[in-house]
C-alpha cells in the first residue's frame, strides 16, 4: 500500500564523444503519468521531477525523482498494464540539444497525442522520433506494484437460543417459535479505492464436525440426544460442510470479481439459529451445544 506516497531517485552518467561542450543541452519538462494495473482497478500517479537544474555540458550526470501516489478512481489512464502488475513506460524524461522552438513543437505534438487517446508509449515514440534528429536522450522506467491482498476476517460469534421445554419438542423438524438471530461479521482489510474494492475473489461458508449422519444442515446438540440445531440465512436453510473444503456448503457471501466495491470495511451476514428435532424418541433434558467454523 502506498500511503501517502513513495519516491525513488535515478541518476545517469553521460559521456557522448559525438557531442562537444558547444552543444546546448536542456532537460525537457516531464509530465505526470497515470498508470493502470490489475485491469485498471489500481491507478497510480507518477510525478516526475528533475533532481537538479544545473547547466549540462559533456560529460555530465543528471538524475530524476519519481514520486508515486494513488490516483483517483476516475483518473484517465495514460498507460495500462492490463491484468498484470507491471509495465514499461517509455520516455518518462528526456534531454535534448534541439532548439527551444523545436522542443515546444514536440511538446505540443506529445500533448495532442495523449489527448487523442493514443496511449503513453505510442506518444513517447512519436515524440522521440520527432526530436531524434536534433539530438535526444530519453529514459524508460519499469514500474511493478505488488498490492496486499484483501482479507476479510470473521469475528467470533456465539448464538444463544432461549430455553425450551420438553413439551414443546413434540414434532420432528424445526421448532419455529424458539430461535435467535445474529450476524456473522467480517472485518475486511487491504481494500483499495474510494469504494473500498477487493483485490481478490472470496467466498464465505460454514464447516462443522457436529453434523448428524447423512445431513448437511442439522447440527447435533449433544451425544445421545435427539435435539440439535439448524441455521438459516436469507430465508434459506444453511448447508454446512463436514470438511475444510466448501463441498455442498451454502455460499453465505461472495465476491465474484476482483475490484468489487464493498463500500465498507465491515460485512454483516444475517443468520438465524433454531432448535431441530431429528430423533423424537431420544429427546432428553440438558444443555445443547454445537460448533461451526466460518471459512472465508
Amino acid at each position: 500500500t502506498i500511503n501517502p506516497n513513495q519516491s525513488a531517485t535515478y541518476s545517469h552518467n553521460f559521456n557522448d564523444t559525438t557531442c562537444s561542450g558547444t552543444y546546448k543541452i536542456t532537460r525537457m519538462d516531464p509530465s505526470d503519468i497515470i498508470v493502470g494495473l490489475y485491469n485498471d482497478t489500481v491507478k497510480l500517479k507518477l510525478k516526475i521531477a528533475w533532481a537538479d537544474n544545473n547547466t549540462l555540458t559533456m560529460p555530465f550526470t543528471t538524475g530524476y525523482t519519481v514520486t508515486v501516489e494513488p490516483a483517483s478512481s476516475g483518473a484517465n489512464v495514460n498507460i495500462s498494464a492490463g491484468s498484470g502488475n507491471s509495465v514499461l513506460i517509455n520516455g518518462v524524461v528526456s534531454i535534448t540539444s534541439a532548439s527551444s522552438a523545436t522542443q515546444f513543437t514536440a511538446s505540443l505534438r506529445f500533448l495532442g497525442c495523449l489527448l487523442a487517446g493514443r496511449g503513453w508509449n505510442a506518444c513517447a515514440a512519436d515524440y522521440n522520433s520527432y526530436l531524434r534528429g536534433a539530438g535526444l536522450y530519453s529514459f524508460d522506467l519499469f514500474v511493478s506494484y505488488d498490492r496486499k491482498q484483501t482479507t476479510c476476517k470473521p469475528e467470533d460469534l456465539t448464538i444463544t437460543l432461549p430455553n425450551i421445554a420438553l413439551s414443546e419438542l413434540y414434532n420432528t423438524g424445526k421448532v419455529s417459535n424458539k430461535n435467535a438471530a445474529d450476524n456473522i461479521r467480517l472485518q475486511c482489510d487491504n481494500l483499495f479505492g474510494n469504494a473500498k474494492q477487493t483485490s481478490r475473489k472470496m467466498t464465505v461458508y460454514l464447516s462443522s464436525s457436529d453434523l448428524i449422519p447423512d445431513s448437511y444442515s442439522v447440527l447435533r446438540g449433544a451425544v445421545n440426544n435427539g435435539v440439535g440445531f439448524i441455521l438459516e440465512s436469507g430465508g434459506k436453510t444453511v448447508n454446512i460442510s463436514n470438511t475444510a473444503e466448501q463441498g455442498n456448503a451454502s455460499t453465505l457471501w461472495k465476491v465474484d470479481q476482483v475490484g468489487t466495491p464493498l463500500n465498507s470495511d465491515m460485512i454483516t451476514i444475517p443468520i438465524i439459529a433454531s432448535y431441530y428435532v431429528y430423533d423424537r424418541d431420544n429427546i432428553k433434558p440438558g444443555d445443547l451445544k454445537a460448533t461451526a467454523l466460518i471459512y472465508v
